[in-house]
């Protein structure tokens, strides 16, 4: 069995997945859940739904359990992961885009 991401699958139909993906998340977790959904200038897009489940270490990186839930088209793939989010270490550069 070969092991894949989140980041292997391109989604093509956006509305519709992610539709799908939030009933898939209602229907497992009620409403204890958030989606994390990345529009891509080529008009490409790469969604999951997921639930913190713990902190599993508090170090210097925090690592979280997840649940997560993804579409590769024909099917919602399910994983339960250890991730660590990302943090911003210095701004090097803030203004109002409006200017």
């Amino acid at each position: 069995m070969s092991s894949t991401t989140i980041d292997d699958f391109v989604l093509d139909s956006r509305e519709e997945t992610l539709e799908r993906l939030e009933v898939a998340a209602r229907e497992r977790w009620d409403e204890q859940w958030a989606i994390r959904a990345t529009h891509f200038a080529d008009g490409t897009t790469q969604a999951h739904v997921f639930r913190s489940l713990a902190v599993v270490d508090d170090g210097d990186e925090k690592t979280l359990e997840e649940e997560r839930l993804y579409t590769d088209g024909d099917e919602t793939v399910y994983q339960r992961v250890h991730v660590q989010r990302e943090k911003v270490v210095d701004v090097l550069e803030e203004y109002d885009s409006d200017e």
